[in-house]
């Protein structure tokens, strides 16, 4: 049997391979759905935290996916916050490793840095496709680092629709950038930078938010009826007023979320401010149609995605499908002859 491992570079992933959002969002919902089964595998998250604002984290994200997947592997993920401006590199560097589910070995090392950007992405796609009114024409983005980018990839996939987008950040240049990017890239998209925050939010039929803030940045006021708001971010983006004036409260997996704590809606459940009874659903029960999504234009709906490793194996795996059969990616040799051995045949 082969021990060869294929590495794979961003730049394999991204151009020969060619991942687009359209396969991430499938990969994403199928996962999706395969949680609610109760067909994976997904150890809690762990943290190597230095101070996550300060100075950075890095996380570990196991799992095993079922289905058609049939495959395990963890990405390990670092976001240094600092890193643009000191070093002048990306805040976030990630590798992902997949592993058989049937002998254990690896299959393949790949950078897991643009996978786990559009996984991101793609879970906010996934609950925007079944959660946001069909006709949405409007979005906002609040926070406009990379993120933002692959946010925007999969509102613009799953809504079409979609016409104008109101780009805030408390960095204006990082929200200018921003807005030269989806006008290259989407050109049929009016984009504007809004001034405040309030301005981005007001009339908007779907509301991102993808920050590190720890502080409210939308007030519930704003928001009008029938709204989709995904909280993307780790801790809180929002006033608790926007939480508790949900119709519904919908999560990737609630169990993964409460075991982070940092996102404001485990902070409000744990804190005794919602009780369980509000969570209405994780998003593969309304995948597989054992809940309802939206049901009427006017109800305004909360997702939190807090991300799930299953989602990067998965995807990952579909990379190494694809490089396996363009023949794409570097060989590398874990041994020619096992030190460690005793045949059994």
């Amino acid at each position: 049997m082969s021990t060869d491992v294929i590495y794979l570079s961003q730049e394999d992933v991204v151009e020969k391979v060619g991942l687009g959002m359209e396969t991430v969002l499938s990969v994403v919902e199928n996962v999706l759905a395969l949680h609610t089964k109760k067909d994976v595998l997904l150890p809690s998250k762990v943290v190597l935290d230095f101070g996550e604002r300060e100075v950075g984290r890095i996380n570990a994200m196991l799992g095993y996916i079922g289905g058609e997947y049939k495959i395990c592997g963890v990405k390990w993920i670092g976001g240094f916050p600092k890193n643009p401006v000191k070093y002048d590199i990306p805040r976030a560097s990630a590798l992902i490793i997949i592993n058989s589910a049937e002998t254990g070995f690896p299959l393949s090392i790949m950078d897991g840095t643009y996978i786990s950007a559009m996984r991101t992405g793609a879970s906010t796609g996934v609950g925007a496709k079944y959660l946001a009114r069909k006709n949405s024409t409007q979005a906002c983005i609040i926070g406009c680092g990379v993120q933002a980018i692959t946010q925007l990839q999969a509102l613009y996939h799953v809504l079409p629709n979609l016409k104008t987008i109101k780009l805030y950040d408390i960095s204006q240049i990082s929200a200018e950038n921003l807005k030269k990017i989806i006008e290259q890239k989407f050109g049929s998209l009016e984009v504007f930078v809004a001034d405040t925050a309030k301005e981005a939010v007001e009339g908007s039929d779907v509301v991102v938010t993808v920050t590190v803030a720890d502080e409210p940045i939308v007030k519930d006021d704003w928001l009008k009826p029938g709204v989709f708001f995904s909280h993307v971010g780790s801790y809180q983006e929002e006033e608790e007023k926007v939480i508790l004036n949900a119709d519904k409260i919908v999560l990737d997996e609630w169990d993964q979320v409460l075991h982070r704590e940092t996102p404001l809606v485990a902070r409000m459940y744990l804190d005794g401010k919602i009780s369980s009874e509000k969570i209405y659903a994780d998003i593969g029960e309304i995948i597989l149609g054992r809940k309802k999504g939206r049901e009427s234009p006017e109800e305004r709906i909360f997702y939190s995605p807090i991300g799930l490793g299953t989602e990067d194996v998965a995807v990952a795996y579909q990379v190494y499908k694809i490089a396996q059969e363009k023949q794409i990616g570097q060989k590398l040799t874990l041994w020619d002859n096992p030190i460690f051995h005793i045949g059994r045949k």
